[in-house]
């Protein structure tokens, strides 16, 4: 029987390895309200990662459009690393909230690296007006709404490799200061990089834009690359600015 019982335990060990575990997004807060990294592998995330429970808050009068220059803005500091590899995300990921154009805005900054590889965000993915002081990376991961990164700011190098947008991929007026990596991505819906500013050099080689690709008004400062890149939808480059030579 002990025989037995070893034996079985060493068939169902692989199988065990690959079963997702559930935890509570707000797990997550509570880890980086202590300090502590957000670290997750093979985990399926439920409800919402909201960053307007995080304890580390400043209130300031005005906001970051025209609109808001009346209101209150609330800046949510997050001070710990997120990382994540082969994650489900079942809620949405709120680091930007204004609700029915409120009085108020809620955005999160976040100062350490923010990485996640192979993971797939059901829900909303909302970071307008978020900056990125570190590292932050997207590689092989799955936006299967919302894709909301207008306004923000990346400090480092930033790897959206063989991601996939399925719903709008929103990167208006986005800045990108190092080398910006988007190559082997699909946009499935609408790419929006209107305004967006490219400072070094930017890959979007052998990405598919299913829909309507629009670089209007966006700023190639350095060298970027298209090559072997497919636009299936409209593809706008007017007034796109491109490095000489």
């Amino acid at each position: 029987m002990k025989n037995l019982m070893i034996t079985l335990i060493f068939l169902c060990a692989p199988l065990m390895a690959y079963v997702q575990v559930s935890v509570d997004a707000e797990e997550i807060i509570e880890k980086l309200n202590n300090g502590e990294a957000a670290h997750y592998e093979n985990v399926t995330i439920n409800g919402d990662v909201d960053f307007r429970l995080i304890k580390d808050r400043e209130e300031a009068d005005g906001g970051m459009e025209v609109f808001f220059k009346d209101n209150t803005r609330y800046i949510y500091h997050v001070n710990a690393p997120l990382k994540f590899t082969n994650c489900v995300f079942n809620g949405k990921f709120i680091a930007y909230l204004n609700e029915d154009r409120s009085d108020e805005l809620h955005v999160a900054m976040f100062h350490e690296d923010v990485i996640f590889t192979n993971c797939t965000f059901k829900r909303g993915f909302l970071v307008k007006y978020s900056e990125f002081d570190k590292m932050a990376g997207f590689v092989k991961s799955t936006f299967e709404d919302d894709a909301l990164f207008k306004y923000a700011e990346f400090s480092s190098e930033l790897n959206f490799s063989n991601s996939v947008f399925e719903d709008d991929a929103n990167f208006k007026y986005a800045q990108f200061p190092e080398n910006t990596n988007f190559s082997g991505s699909k946009f499935g819906e609408e790419a929006n990089f209107k305004y967006a500013e490219f400072d070094e050099e930017a890959d979007f080689t052998k990405c598919v834009f299913y829909d309507l690709a629009y670089f209007k008004y966006t700023e190639f400062d350095d060298y970027v690359d298209f090559s072997d890149s497919k636009f299936d939808g409209d593809a706008i480059f007017k007034y796109t600015e491109f490095p000489d030579g």
